[in-house]
């Protein structure tokens, strides 16, 4: 499988300091707390497993709320007591511009009707995020609530940080009117130590999602995720990726370049993390 590494972030990630400062004090604070847990090697290697999601509806179709209550994994099964959903988000770069419908690539998805139930909590609806609104789309179980990402040219980065270090992390990725059953985007995961430093990459591609079967909808405050001519809404796409050691930040980011460049067309993201070495809750 071709391998990728972040030599290409240099320039965005130097775009980033110069909006933030060189050492933003939320870092700063990571750093302090964190200590010995992040003197990772910087060999550390992502590898790619399978899941089963089990989820509950807030109604009949596929709009409103999609709640994950459990996943399993080689018979292995975390409820929501022992998931971390992500707590923090930066937008480090969103430099693609929609001449249409403005904003740029990233936007903060729910599902169609959500707000009007109590099932699950879910993010805003915006083609304009700020940080904090791509916090609040992952930060709870509502697999409805995502990262949106359009597919005008740009590089589109996040980075997102959970409580505790983990290195298990499962990643759902939206379909589309063309690829309805399963995921149609690829997604650079890096691994980052507390002080920024990349210690583990992947391309999540798209071919390595499996279909999870769970259709749902998708309202960013502009317009509706694409139905396939049928009306059939698309389906979330599944795939976790095991890290060799523990962290608590990622960078996420998806570049869409003219044809013969790079082309991950906008994934359309939720992730939340289990640290598999702590114990279970059981419920019966």
């Amino acid at each position: 499988m071709k391998q990728y590494t972040s030599i290409g972030f240099v320039a965005f990630t130097a775009l980033a300091l110069a909006a933030c400062g060189s050492i933003d004090t939320q870092a700063g604070e990571d750093v302090a707390q964190t200590g010995e847990e992040f003197r990772h090697p910087r060999d550390a290697e992502f590898t790619v497993f399978g899941f089963s999601s089990y989820v509950s509806r807030s109604g009949d179709g596929p709009d409103g709320d999609v709640r994950l209550d459990s996943v399993t994994r080689d018979e292995k099964t975390w409820s929501q007591n022992d998931l971390q959903t992500v707590e923090w988000a930066r937008i480090l770069v969103d430099d693609g511009v929609d001449a249409t419908r403005g904003g740029h690539n990233l936007a903060s998805g729910r599902g169609i009707d959500s707000e009007f139930d109590g099932w699950e909590d879910e993010g805003p609806a915006t083609i304009t995020p700020v940080s904090d609104d791509l916090a609040e789309s992952l930060g709870n179980f509502n697999l409805t609530s995502i990262v949106v990402t359009r597919e005008n040219l740009g590089t589109a980065s996040v980075e997102v940080r959970f409580a505790s270090p983990t290195d298990t992390f499962f990643f759902w990725e939206r379909g589309s009117a063309t690829s309805p059953t399963t995921a149609n985007s690829d997604l650079l995961v890096e691994a980052l130590d507390g002080f920024g430093r990349v210690v583990a990459s992947h391309k999540l591609l798209r071919t390595e999602y499996t279909p999870t079967g769970i259709a749902i909808t998708t309202w960013n405050g502009s317009f509706a995720s694409p139905s396939t001519p049928t009306g059939t809404p698309p389906q979330l796409g599944a795939a976790g990726l095991a890290l060799s050691t523990k962290v608590t930040r990622l960078r996420l980011t998806s570049v869409q370049e003219a044809a013969g460049g790079t082309i991950d067309d906008g994934p359309d993201y939720k992730v939340i993390a289990v640290d598999p070495d702590r114990p279970r809750h059981f419920h019966h």
